[in-house]
């Protein structure tokens, strides 16, 4: 089934409340209860530390998980002056409808920049929303995408998929 959104009503009003925001930070996530928290915290003090005159709001934007991910994204607490969203995005499952319903929450709260994190991220630190954020707000940039060394898991499909893919087909390690 088609849908021209992917709010949900419950997102809608959400946004209708919160009206405006400067920036948002979303975060599409499935599954991912045990890495939820630090990427929510660490999002968290990036925007304190470098936009804490910004208004600010985080989204948790979920594919339906079926572990405590929402219910742990719920209790990590953020900075007084920051909003949280989470909600479960309307459409097919996957990153793309995730990244439309933050896009979409982005748009109608006339953000001027809007940064996506995953949510399994362990290497992440709060300066990483100045590097995603700084180039849109201060240069006139329009998208920015990172290069950065990372915790060796932080690459699930690369550790498990291409690695194993790779080394199987020319045996090399």
């Amino acid at each position: 089934m088609e849908y021209d959104t992917a709010f949900r009503p419950y997102l809608t009003k959400r946004i209708e409340q919160i009206e405006t925001a400067d920036i948002v930070v979303g975060i599409p996530c499935y599954n991912n209860e045990f890495t939820i928290a630090n990427v929510l915290k660490q999002v968290s003090r990036g925007l304190a530390k470098h936009y804490k005159t910004a208004r600010s709001v985080i989204m948790i934007s979920d594919g339906g998980s079926t572990d405590d991910t929402r219910e742990v994204a719920r209790e990590e607490e953020i900075m007084p002056w920051q909003e949280k969203v989470v909600f479960i995005y309307r459409g097919i499952g996957g990153k793309g409808t995730a990244l439309r319903a933050i896009f979409e929450a982005a748009d109608k709260l006339n953000a001027k920049a809007c940064a996506v994190v995953d949510a399994d991220l362990r290497s992440i630190a709060p300066d990483w929303i100045r590097y995603l954020l700084e180039p849109v707000l201060e240069k006139n940039y329009d998208f920015v995408a990172p290069t950065y060394s990372r915790y060796k898991w932080d690459g699930t499909i690369t550790n498990n998929v291409a690695y194993n893919l790779t080394r199987a087909l020319y045996g090399k390690r």
